[in-house]
């Protein structure tokens, strides 16, 4: 089964040894929007999306292959 794009986002952030605190910080966004990315609990825009990418070394379109 292919994983979400919240899922990749986890994996990808403790791959990398980050708190999503840290992620955050590293993204320029809040602690509770790393969190509610990563648990599925709101949608999500592009931009944010974009900046946790970034933050990750990761493509954008990775995510949602």
């Amino acid at each position: 089964m292919k994983a979400n794009a919240h899922e990749i986002i986890k994996e990808k952030r403790l791959e990398l040894g980050l708190s999503q605190k840290k992620l955050a910080e590293i993204a320029g966004l809040s602690h509770n929007t790393v969190y509610n990315l990563e648990s599925n609990r709101v949608s999500t825009d592009l931009e944010t999306y974009e900046k946790v990418c970034k933050a990750l070394g990761i493509k954008l379109s990775s995510i949602f292959e």
